[in-house]
């Protein structure tokens, strides 16, 4: 409940913001209940809640007016929050500030199996709000149909697909899955033949006297599931400026634009190929080894991308939208229709292991379903995100940015890592003996000013274990790059003020396009086009890594712009 202090600094931070927000809206209301008041209810119930002020002027620097009737305004409110499906349950009351009456309603969210929220005389789809940075936006059909579906069970999934037959499932897929399904379930899958297996496992539905595919198992076991659901597959964009529509240096739109189609496993490794292709690699060096890695782990790509494909809605009114990749300069973004599903939360994401899932068969047939690779495509555990959120803290990454819009979910992850070039050529000049990626990820910290604990190395490089973090930590202290401060529980440690010294740079870094170019010109210099044939990049790829390489100074062009004799070749060859 709101008291006196909490509303002196509401109106606070108000002014200073100049206008509502997200979880606050005001209304003047002298000359009654505002009309569209019941859409600040709807809106604030369907988000994250928030506070009504009746009795204050936005227009005129959030004076406070007061209102005439505050028994009979706190009773209207009350009525409005009884007249919602489901009613809210609001806290309301009246306070007096300078003197004049001011009503308040704290409206609280209506948990998301019970969403949406709203006006029960006009039902769902038109009554229905969602709050939008200082107004209320009317829910679109989709995401009313998706929140409505959130309130059940989903099948969709399990739907027969009537125009399939068995032949249009790769037999040796279903080999492999079923090899492994009798060799961990027991002797229940033993005692069965295979098609009886394929029906208890969700795979095979009967369609009236048919026996034909799910969807589920048509999205892992068919040949081409898009013969029959064009639109369930992945398109991958990569722009070469940090916003869509800009154009590059030549002019183009996009260095790569492709749509990804097969069963998903497949849909998967193609996509980290191509995303492989469009990334840059880093070296890292520590003492005599190095290692060379992509600027996105592999195991958070096929984390996030299996995520999106298993977890996207499937419902009849979704069928026509992708799974979208989009790589920027500096982010990549993975957005999938449908947001989260049951009683997830975009804050308790990599912190719980509660799973819900609306596609629950097509998670269970992946959790056994192998890659190439013999690894499957998915664990079914709820550890996917804590695992991605390691992997990118083990690779000194930042965590990436979860958003759910209802009906869409999206994960961005920054192109940002603490080990850059010239971070690693400092790492370099140490001339320490090798050291563990943790080790490195909490050295640049400390050279970037950060003070260290115990507790926060582990949350800052992904070591789990407080054992293993003080041994990393005193093996950098006795090296004489780390000083130590305290004990026990107070220990903090900073990078040693003789380590504090500046390398001259490591030199660029490559991307896979540039990196296939730059291989073709090592032969011999070439023609843009004879680039094209060598490297099996499209025009637009190859001018783009061009500009870039020559940007860099790593190649020079022999002749005339757009003359058909000139040529590309390795500078200083």
């Amino acid at each position: 409940m709101m008291d006196e202090q909490a509303f002196e600094e509401l109106l606070d931070s108000l002014r200073a913001h100049g206008a509502d927000h997200f979880t606050c809206e005001v209304k003047r209301a002298k000359g009654g209940i505002p009309a569209t008041l019941w859409e600040s209810i709807s809106a604030f119930s369907n988000a994250a809640g928030g506070h009504i002020v009746l009795g204050a002027d936005e227009k005129s620097g959030f004076v406070v007016t007061g209102v005439d009737d505050p028994a009979g305004m706190e009773a209207s409110v009350g009525a409005i929050c009884a007249e919602m499906e489901p009613p809210v349950r609001a806290e309301i009351r009246t306070i007096r500030w300078e003197g004049k009456a001011v009503v308040l309603c704290t409206v609280p969210p209506i948990p998301r199996d019970q969403r949406p929220c709203h006006r029960r005389s006009i039902g769902p789809y038109a009554g229905s709000r969602i709050r939008v940075a200082d107004g209320d936006r009317k829910l679109t059909d989709y995401e009313v149909a998706v929140l409505l579906a959130n309130r059940s069970e989903l099948r969709y999934d399990l739907a027969p697909v009537p125009a399939a037959r068995l032949d249009d499932l790769d037999p040796d897929l279903l080999t492999a899955f079923l090899r492994r399904i009798r060799n961990t379930k027991g002797d229940i899958f033993r005692r069965v033949d295979d098609q009886r297996a394929l029906m208890m496992l969700n795979v095979l539905a009967r369609d009236e006297e048919r026996l034909v595919p799910t969807l589920a198992g048509l999205l892992v076991f068919g040949f081409y599931p898009q013969s029959f659901e064009p639109q369930l597959d992945l398109t991958i964009v990569a722009y070469p400026a940090t916003e869509p529509g800009v154009l590059g240096k030549f002019g183009e739109r996009f260095i790569e634009n492709r749509s990804i189609d097969g069963p998903i496993p497949l849909m998967v490794a193609e996509c980290i190929r191509v995303l492989k292709r469009n990334m840059r690699r880093r070296s890292i060096v520590s003492g005599i080894f190095r290692v060379d890695e992509w600027e996105y782990p592999e195991e958070v790509l096929r984390e996030a991308l299996v995520n999106a494909l298993v977890h996207r809605d499937y419902s009849e009114s979704a069928r026509g939208m992708q799974v979208q990749v989009e790589m920027y300069p500096d982010r990549l973004v993975i957005r999938n229709p449908g947001g989260l599903y049951g009683p997830v939360e975009v804050g308790s994401l990599g912190t719980s292991t509660i799973t819900s899932s609306r596609n629950r068969a097509l998670l269970k047939i992946l959790e056994d379903t192998p890659y190439g690779d013999g690894q499957m495509v998915c664990e079914n555990r709820g550890t996917g995100i804590a695992r991605m959120l390691v992997a990118l803290g083990e690779a000194g990454m930042e965590p990436p940015r979860f958003t759910d819009d209802i009906s869409a979910f999206t994960v961005e992850f920054p192109n940002h890592t603490l080990l850059d070039e010239d971070a690693l050529a400092w790492l370099a000049s140490l001339d320490l003996p090798p050291m563990s990626r943790s080790q490195m990820t909490a050295l640049v910290m400390m050279r970037n000013g950060a003070v260290l604990t115990n507790s926060s190395y582990r949350a800052s490089t992904g070591v789990r274990d407080s054992r293993t973090a003080t041994r990393e930590l005193k093996e950098l202290v006795d090296a004489g790059v780390v000083e130590q401060a305290g004990t026990r529980g107070s220990t903090t440690y900073q990078v040693a003020g003789s380590a504090m010294v500046a390398v001259e740079d490591a030199g660029p870094r490559l991307t896979g396009n540039e990196e296939r170019i730059m291989a073709a010109l090592r032969v011999e210099p070439q023609s843009r086009a004879g680039i094209e044939a060598a490297t099996g990049l499209t025009r637009d790829q190859v001018q783009h890594g061009l500009q870039t390489l020559r940007q860099k100074g790593l190649v020079v062009l022999v002749g005339k712009p757009r003359s058909r004799t000139a040529l590309w070749g390795v500078a200083g060859k």
